[in-house]
């Protein structure tokens, strides 16, 4: 019996092809964890970048929110205000409380200083000391560095000689803070009575024989610093002594500039234009009278402060009238009164109105002054973020500052744009 011998095993052939495509699947392999490897230390370079970004955008935003922090008047701290320890002072027109150094080489690395109130732990809110803090990058690495201006100093956070900068974070790319250009200048923001801060003096025009309006005595007629209001129409019935039920009786005047004795409220009305999304703050002063206006009940008599256009006298519906009542007695209650708001849209030919009806049996029988009234656009609530520079006398008004930060860890950068709020920067806040 003849047995064929069957031979097994691989020709070159094959065995080339083999080889081949085991190189190939080796390459793609090698390649893949290649790739992986890289995007894992991408992902992890992006992850700490925007770690550290956010870790110094916190602890920066801290600071900077209590640029020129206070006291109040009547805390310890008074003695302080009178000293001025908190604001920078870099000339006599500069009352705020921060220098923003520029790079000359325009690299984008920033110099911040800014000083504010500590207030001890006590929980009380009583001054401990007067901070100023500096944020810089030096070689990179970003620095944060504390000195005590006034006050008890803290030898290992803020010492008062020698402190040493302290290293918040490296490879720093960029390190810019831009202050908000304030977008009400000081010299633009009194509307009325003029636009001239100086003036004072002005007049009030009644408007009456119409809408239930009767005529009031206004004293002196041709305006003045102060204006007496007399002879109030009443809606309350003395033979039954009680208040009537049906009464619109009112009274109304006009605010115009004090130019003498002719004309009517629609001719003399001094008329304003509100613009969109600004703000605004009314104000005025009520002295003291000592009579029957001083038995003025809330809720129950009104008087009120407001707009009306000047063409019909009616009221603008985007804003309500601001209620009010006169003081009750000397001292406190005669200081200034004070109404801010903001309209949507853009409001033109608008009149400033004061509105009075009396239910009472005696306030209609009293008189009201009216002084020292004021409209006036506020500087620190409007600002937009345009790069311009900002003059040492507007310094003050800035109320916001922009940070941009750019970190780089391993080759990958992190971007971080932080608009922070200075309520306290400047001495009018």
């Amino acid at each position: 019996m003849n047995f064929i011998k069957v031979k097994s095993g691989f020709t070159l052939m094959e065995l080339m092809v083999y080889i081949a495509l085991l190189g190939v699947i080796v390459l793609i392999a090698g390649q893949a964890f290649s790739d992986s490897a890289r995007m894992q230390g991408r992902v992890r370079g992006m992850l700490q970048a925007n770690e550290v970004a956010g870790n110094v955008g916190s602890l920066l935003k801290e600071d900077i929110a209590q640029m020129g922090a206070k006291g109040y008047e009547d805390a310890v701290s008074k003695n302080l205000l009178k000293e001025d320890d908190v604001y920078i002072k870099e000339t006599e027109e500069d009352s705020s409380s921060y220098i923003i150094t520029k790079d000359d080489g325009g690299s984008g690395l920033d110099k911040i200083t800014m000083r504010r109130l500590r207030y001890k732990s006590n929980g009380d809110g009583d001054f401990e000391a007067v901070e100023e803090v500096s944020w810089f990058v030096e070689d990179g690495t970003l620095k944060r560095v504390c000195r005590t201006i006034n006050g008890t100093a803290d030898a290992d956070y803020c010492p008062n000689e020698n402190p040493r900068p302290v290293s918040i974070a490296s490879g720093i790319k960029k390190f810019e803070v831009i202050p908000a250009e304030p977008g009400v200048k000081g010299s633009e923001s009194y509307v009325l009575p003029s636009t001239d801060p100086t003036v004072t003096n002005f007049r009030l025009v009644p408007r009456y024989g119409v809408d239930n309006l009767a005529f009031f005595k206004v004293n002196p007629e041709e305006g003045g610093a102060v204006i007496s209001l007399s002879g109030f129409a009443t809606n309350y019935d003395f033979q039954s002594e009680s208040v009537n039920a049906d009464g619109k009786n009112a009274n109304q005047v006009f605010f115009a500039e004090a130019n003498g004795t002719v004309g009517n409220w629609q001719s003399l009305c001094k008329t304003v234009t509100l613009d969109s999304n600004a703000e605004y703050e009314l104000s005025f002063s009520m002295p003291y009278s000592g009579d029957g206006s001083r038995l003025f009940r809330p809720g129950h008599d009104f008087m009120s402060v407001g707009f009306r256009y000047k063409n019909d006298a009616t009221r603008p519906s985007e804003i309500s009238d601001f209620s009010f009542y006169p003081p009750t007695m000397a001292g406190p209650s005669e200081l200034d009164r004070f109404f801010r708001f903001r309209v949507k849209n853009k409001i033109p030919g608008l009149c400033l109105v004061f509105t009075f009806a009396c239910y009472s049996p005696s306030v209609a029988n009293g008189i009201v002054k009216i002084a020292n009234v004021a409209l006036k656009k506020v500087e620190s609530s409007n600002y937009t973020f345009s790069g311009n520079a900002i003059e040492i006398s507007e310094k003050k008004n800035v109320k916001a500052m922009r940070v941009n930060l750019s970190v780089g860890v391993n080759g990958e950068l992190s971007d971080l744009s932080l608009v922070i709020p200075v309520p306290s920067n400047g001495t009018k806040d």
